[in-house]
């Protein structure tokens, strides 16, 4: 299978249970030049790299907000390695209208710290809530020039698609898949977004880590979904 991102634990997980895994990166982050507001009730975070845009940056995260949200687990681990606490972790999927339900019905100030292409969902559903919302993109998301690991799609039997912008990438760089190869996504926003550039999705992981994905994968393969 088709893992289009640097090797790491999500890779390792699913080689543990058992499949073959090429884990390729197909896109490249390129930090955006930001500038952020005054402290507030909430930060928002959803994604490692758009924790790993603020360190770099110099940017301590506790003196971002009162109380830091995130959107799921590697996000969590991303935070509380530089030290700052975690305040909320959606308890069900790790996806943004998980979130969205997890924050406070209460109105607060925000600051969603993130991609430039990040879908709107989660700043809308807080303002339609009467938030204060501030969007701030620290970073941006490219296909890479050449991504000379990547096989043709007839040598996978499955891709695991972890953002929008791997979506947008995979199909640039492969074009469309064999009609066997099974698409697992990392949440909704992302199978939206396969749906958006023709990708068929299979399955959608419940969780953002290597159980989430390799259940999701173990129902994509299954016959009865094939």
């Amino acid at each position: 299978m088709l893992l289009p991102r640097p090797e790491g634990p999500l890779a390792q997980a699913i080689r543990a249970a058992g499949a073959e895994v090429d884990a390729v990166p197909v896109t490249e982050t390129r930090p955006l030049p930001f500038a952020l507001p005054g402290r507030r009730d909430w930060v928002v975070l959803t994604s490692p790299v758009g924790v790993r845009m603020l360190t770099e940056a110099q940017v301590d995260l506790a003196d971002l907000a009162d109380r830091i949200a995130v959107v799921g687990p590697a996000t969590a681990a991303a935070v509380e390695a530089t030290g700052a606490r975690v305040d909320l972790v959606p308890p069900t999927k790790s996806d943004a209208d998980a979130l969205l339900a997890a924050l406070p019905q209460d109105p607060a100030s925000v600051l969603l710290a993130g991609s430039a292409l990040a879908s709107p969902r989660l700043a809308d559903g807080l303002a339609e809530r009467g938030w204060d919302v501030e969007v701030v993109h620290t970073y941006t998301t490219a296909t890479v020039t050449d991504a000379p690991d990547v096989r043709a799609w007839a040598d996978y039997d499955a891709v695991v698609v972890t953002a929008g912008s791997i979506a947008r990438a995979v199909v640039d760089l492969l074009g469309m898949p064999d009609p066997h190869v099974a698409i697992v996504t990392l949440g909704e926003p992302s199978a939206a977004a396969s749906d958006a550039v023709g990708l068929r999705v299979d399955a959608v992981a419940a969780t953002q880590d290597g159980p989430g994905v390799v259940d999701a994968l173990i129902r994509a393969l299954t016959e009865e979904n094939r």
